[in-house]
């Protein structure tokens, strides 16, 4: 949010469309939800919000079972020589 002309509530309703549905949101639906008139500052901001997503999901590793849409997975463990 740091440095955005976009108020709060616009990165709210987003934050809540990109974590509240299976699918993803385009910018460009994002923009026509919010009734927004340019598309570059919408990308911006759904740029800047996956990125954070991206990064948060890069620290956690998935370990022994997991439960994915009501179907369980075991996770292996690949290991490489090198």
């Amino acid at each position: 949010m740091h440095g955005s002309k976009l108020s709060f509530q616009y990165w709210f309703i987003a934050m809540h469309f990109l974590t509240s549905t299976k699918k993803s949101f385009s910018a460009k639906e994002v923009q026509r939800q919010l009734g927004h008139k340019r598309y570059e500052p919408i990308w911006a901001m759904m740029h800047k919000l996956r990125s954070v997503m991206r990064l948060r999901d890069d620290e956690y590793t998935l370990k022994e079972e997991i439960e994915l849409d009501e179907g369980f997975f075991e996770t292996v463990s690949i290991t490489r020589d090198k």
